[in-house]
């Protein structure tokens, strides 16, 4: 029994070191951090996705009761960029940065270190944003469910395509400036299989066809960015991660505004 509660407590904790590195939610101050372990904090990844996905979806469902549809997802939006305080939507912006300025990789890394917003990042993330909005509108035109539906698998699937690029790509910014540095080590197996399960499970509220439609394209469109940042970078960044999770999430939401309406 104690090495149940003790086992529950550690999965806990790292719980909260996902918590804390991945949203602005506090944590209790008596949590201890531990570099050692602070990578297994990943496991919870596909998790943290979901109930980012549950939290902006409930902004929705009180906004929409006062304010026009429109009103209420940007609202949404806005709820989700405060609760993970931009966390990929920066690695996004950066990305778009190195990817359009850098002509090799040193130069690209150097370019999504500098914490100036060029014009690459400022017109992709005006894009994104406008694609956003006009895919979840259409989304809720279809119905309510379908829009938090497609939440719930855009979150939690995204997120876990950032976790899949980072077991199977090195990490290539190893300097101790770096705040995904203690998050870089890979997952051990046993942890890898629980965070597959957990994302994989969001697709049961799809049907057998769609979900697989679902994973297939996510699968296709995971690939290609891992190819890109493998023959861009030679591994990937924190940046690359946030990257990932955007393209990720705006392709199934896209996915999605199709294979709902059948």
């Amino acid at each position: 029994m104690n090495i149940v509660l003790q086992n529950l407590r550690q999965q806990l904790i790292l719980f909260f070191y996902a918590l804390s590195y991945f949203t602005r939610v506090p944590i209790p101050r008596c949590i201890d951090f531990d570099d050692e372990q602070f990578h297994k904090a990943n496991v919870y990844l596909p998790l943290i996705g979901l109930g980012v996905a549950l939290v902006m979806g409930g902004i929705f469902y009180v906004s929409q009761l006062i304010f026009s549809i429109p009103i209420s997802l940007i609202l949404m939006l806005i709820g989700g960029l405060l609760l993970t305080g931009a966390l990929h939507e920066d690695g996004f912006a950066d990305c778009c940065d190195g990817f359009g300025g850098g002509y090799n990789a040193a130069q690209r890394l150097k370019i999504m270190k500098d914490s100036q917003i060029g014009s690459y990042a400022g017109i992709g993330l005006v894009v994104l944003f406008i694609l956003k909005l006009n895919v979840l509108i259409e989304l809720t035109a279809i119905s309510y469910s379908s829009l938090f539906i497609a939440l719930l698998l855009a979150h939690t699937l995204s997120r876990y395509a950032a976790l899949f690029i980072m077991q199977t790509l090195p990490y290539v910014r190893l300097d101790k400036q770096s705040k995904v540095q203690s998050l870089a080590t890979k997952l051990p197996q046993g942890y890898f299989i629980f965070a597959s399960l957990c994302a994989l499970s969001s697709l049961l509220l799809l049907s057998p066809a769609n979900a697989v439609s679902i994973v297939a394209i996510s699968v296709i469109a995971t690939f290609i960015l891992r190819q890109l940042f493998l023959k861009s970078l030679q591994g990937y960044t924190g940046d690359c991660l946030g990257f990932a999770q955007q393209c990720i999430e705006l392709i199934i939401l896209l996915l999605l505004t199709v294979v709902l309406q059948a």
